[in-house]
């Protein structure tokens, strides 16, 4: 395949929103109709009640119920295994949080990337003005010193630095095993799969920046919110301990 020729792709996403009113709903149907848009193949696995599916559906996604026991982690696995099913080999699938609505149009260059570097995994880095500037306040601040400490572990076992908080990643359909064999629930879903594919399978992993703006509409809602500030804290607590333990772990786990 040439260096320069976009690679197949499919977006997936695991979705869960209790109405159409809840605004990540409303920055999820407006992703599904950036995906249209621009051509791109949009695959969900959806546990919401039946009428956020079908406005889902209906805004141009390819929506599966999930089947799969569990949260976020297990409709993950079953997305990933639909678009393997779709995909050869050298296809590329990146996952996004549906409601990070801008990561849409950039997914086709983080493929790309994929290809241009020989890479087998690329994590998308949030252009840091960008990051401060659209983001509330305080998850800016929680996820930059996540990336630090994260990071610091990297150096120390030889993996490169990445923006290990800010969710989207994309891989090549023949890592997507890796990803099918994790038993994570929540952000190590997606995140410890590619610490251990690299550190134990020889995964060449890649950063590609992005100029990524979160919805205004996010941080709105979430700057300022004490209980949203305890969710970072709890967030920060659960990646130290199992993504900060993948990359500690002196044998594969």
């Amino acid at each position: 395949m040439s260096s320069t020729e976009p690679p197949p792709m499919i977006v997936v996403s695991a979705t869960f929103y209790p109405n159409l009113q809840d605004i990540r709903c409303v920055m999820g149907i407006r992703a599904c109709e950036s995906a249209v848009q621009l051509g791109i193949r949009l695959l969900l696995v959806d546990a919401s009640p039946p009428e956020v599916r079908a406005a889902l559906e209906h805004a141009g996604a390819t929506v599966k119920p999930q089947t799969a026991v569990g949260k976020k982690g297990a409709a993950l696995r079953q997305a990933i295994k639909f678009a393997m099913e779709e995909l050869p080999q050298h296809g590329v699938i990146c996952f996004q949080e549906l409601e990070k609505v801008e990561m849409i149009s950039m997914q086709s260059a983080v493929a790309a990337a994929i290809v241009r570097e020989g890479a087998d995994i690329c994590v998308p880095r949030r252009d840091d003005a960008l990051f401060r500037s659209s983001y509330p306040i305080e998850q800016y601040h929680s996820e930059h010193f996540a990336n630090l400490y994260l990071d610091s572990l990297a150096a120390a076992v030889g993996f490169p630095s990445i923006d290990w908080t800010f969710g989207p990643v994309a891989f090549r359909a023949s890592f997507g095993s890796h990803w099918l064999q994790s038993e994570g629930e929540l952000w190590d879903a997606q995140i410890v799969p590619m610490v251990l594919a690299a550190r134990w399978h020889g995964a060449h992993v890649v950063s590609e920046t992005v100029e990524y703006t979160h919805p205004i509409e996010m941080k709105s809602e979430e700057e300022g919110g004490a209980k949203w500030s305890e969710k970072r804290l709890d967030q920060l607590n659960f990646l130290f301990k199992h993504v900060g333990g993948a990359l500690k772990s002196t044998q594969p786990l």
